[in-house]
């Protein structure tokens, strides 16, 4: 049987790819909640750039695949 994956792990997996991804594809792909998935994804090392695209509507994406130390 196959574990299932972490917040985590699943917004690592999306944001890899180093493009844009909006708060509603991390929503509905990651976690309602996954804003505390970035804080926890950070607090580990990893760099996660954030910006503003409209009001109130934000994008994301992972500048390194591997946490910093």
């Amino acid at each position: 049987m196959k574990d299932k994956l972490t917040n985590l792990e699943k917004l690592i997996a999306i944001l890899k790819d180093g493009k844009w991804h909006s708060s509603d594809e991390l929503a509905a792909n990651v976690s309602f909640r996954f804003g505390h998935t970035i804080f926890e994804a950070r607090k580990k090392g990893y760099l996660i750039e954030k910006k503003q695209v409209a009001n109130n509507q934000f994008e994301y994406r992972l500048l390194t695949e591997e946490p910093m130390s």
